[in-house]
C-alpha cells in the first residue's frame, strides 16, 4: 500500500507503451500484436495522456482525443475521453477519481473543450463524474428467412458494387462525414481515425473474413456503403457480421439491405449496436420484431463548462428559462444559469433569479 496519493500526472513519450501493457490487463484482452500497438499510437495525443504510478509503475491512466461533435446548429469541439484502465492490484484507491478530476479540473482551467464525451465500458462507472447517457444505438441479428425487406421507391435505381477496403477509403470518409451535420451527437471522423476504424487486423476478426466493403451508387455516384464480415458455420448457416451501414437516403439503405440479407450460405444477419434509433433499418424490415432490436447505450456527454457548453448550440423554438445546476464534482457549474437562446444562436449567463427548473449535471448532460 502505498504511503502517499498517487497523483496523475502528463505522460512522457518513454511511458506510451505502458499504456497498451495496462489496457491488456484492465480490460482481460490478448497481447497487443505490434500492428495493432502501431496503429493506436498514431491516434494518441501524448499532451493529453495522464497516468498515476506506484514508483516506475504504471497503475492507471487515461486520455483525451480532440474531435469536434455535431449539435443544433453546428458542431461543438469535445474532449473524447479513452483509455481509461486502473490496474486491479489498485481498484478502490480513488485512482479513478484522481484521473477524471485531473482531466475535468484541466480542461475548465485551460478553456478548452466545454463539453467532454465518453463510450462507457460498464454503465454505471461514469455518472458520478457528471457524465450522463447522451445517445443510444441498436443492434440487431435477424434470421435470413424472415429478413423480407419492403424496398422504398428508387431502389431499383441504386446498384451496389464491391469494393476493395482500401480503395473505398475516400469515398467512405466522404459519405460520412457528410451526415455529421443531420444527426446532434455524431463525430467528425479525421483520415487517422478512419483509417483506424477502417483497419483489417487479425485482432479485428477472430474466426471471421477479412472485412469487405460495398458501396451503394447511384448513376456514378457514391450514396452509401456497408462495411461486414462473414463468419462460416456448418454448410449454408454461415453469419453477416454487419460492422457499418450508412447511406444518403431510404433507397441506399434498401440497396445495401437487399445485398446483405441475400449471401448466399448464409443463416442469420447480425448488425451491431452503431445503429441509431432513428435509422430507416427496422423500418425497412416486413418483420421487424424478427430482428430482436436491442437498446444499448452510446454517448455519454460531461458539460465541463456548463455556460459555454448551452451557449454551444441552437435552439429549435425560442428559450427563456433560468436552471440551477448541481455539480459537486466540478463545483465551478454549481448555481443558476439563464439560458436564452433560438435557431439562430443562444447566450447562458450567471443570474439570481429564481430557478424554473432544477437538475444536476448528468442528467443536463443527457439532455
Amino acid at each position: 500500500m502505498p504511503s502517499e496519493p498517487l497523483t496523475p500526472r502528463p505522460l512522457t513519450e518513454s511511458e506510451v507503451d505502458q499504456v497498451c501493457a495496462l489496457d491488456e490487463i484492465a480490460f482481460v484482452s490478448d497481447p497487443y500484436s505490434p500492428e495493432l500497438n502501431a496503429l493506436v499510437r498514431e491516434t494518441f495525443e501524448l499532451d493529453r495522456m495522464i497516468g498515476s504510478f506506484d514508483g516506475a509503475q504504471m497503475v492507471a491512466c487515461a486520455c483525451i482525443f480532440s474531435f469536434e461533435m455535431a449539435v443544433p446548429g453546428g458542431r461543438v469541439p469535445m474532449a473524447g475521453v479513452s483509455w481509461v484502465s486502473v490496474l486491479p492490484t489498485h481498484r478502490r484507491r480513488g485512482l479513478l477519481t484522481g484521473l477524471m478530476r485531473r482531466q475535468l479540473h484541466g480542461l475548465h482551467e485551460s478553456g478548452g473543450e466545454a463539453v467532454a464525451g465518453l463510450t462507457a465500458s460498464e454503465p454505471p462507472i461514469y455518472g458520478r463524474f457528471g457524465y450522463g447517457q447522451a445517445t443510444s444505438g441498436v443492434a440487431m441479428t435477424v434470421p435470413r428467412h424472415k429478413a423480407a425487406l419492403r424496398l422504398p421507391r428508387g431502389t431499383d435505381e441504386v446498384s451496389v458494387r464491391m469494393v476493395a477496403n482500401d480503395e473505398s477509403f475516400d469515398d467512405r470518409l466522404e459519405i460520412y462525414n457528410r451526415h455529421v451535420d443531420t444527426r446532434p451527437g455524431m463525430l467528425v471522423r479525421s483520415a487517422t481515425w478512419a483509417r483506424g476504424l477502417a483497419a483489417d487486423l487479425p485482432e479485428s476478426r477472430p474466426g471471421s473474413s477479412v472485412l469487405r466493403v460495398v458501396l451503394a451508387e447511384r448513376g456514378t455516384k457514391p450514396i452509401g456503403y456497408a462495411t461486414y464480415r462473414t463468419k462460416p458455420e456448418r454448410l449454408g448457416k454461415g453469419t453477416v457480421i454487419v460492422q457499418e451501414i450508412i447511406a444518403d437516403d431510404p433507397a441506399g439503405y434498401g440497396a445495401l439491405l437487399h445485398y446483405l440479407f441475400d449471401i448466399d450460405l448464409t443463416a442469420t444477419i447480425s448488425i451491431d449496436r452503431t445503429v441509431p434509433t432513428d435509422s430507416p433499418l427496422l423500418h425497412l424490415l416486413m418483420n421487424p420484431r424478427a430482428a430482436e432490436p436491442r437498446l444499448y447505450d452510446a454517448l455519454y456527454l460531461r458539460l465541463v463548462d456548463v455556460d459555454r457548453a448551452l451557449a454551444a448550440r441552437t435552439y429549435a423554438a425560442p428559450i427563456d428559462t433560468v436552471i440551477e445546476v448541481v455539480d459537486d464534482f466540478c463545483p465551478w457549474n454549481a448555481g443558476r444559469w439563464r439560458l436564452t437562446g433560438d435557431e439562430k444562436g443562444a447566450g447562458c449567463e450567471r443570474t439570481s433569479a429564481g430557478a424554473d427548473l432544477v437538475l444536476g449535471v448528468r442528467e443536463l448532460g443527457t439532455a
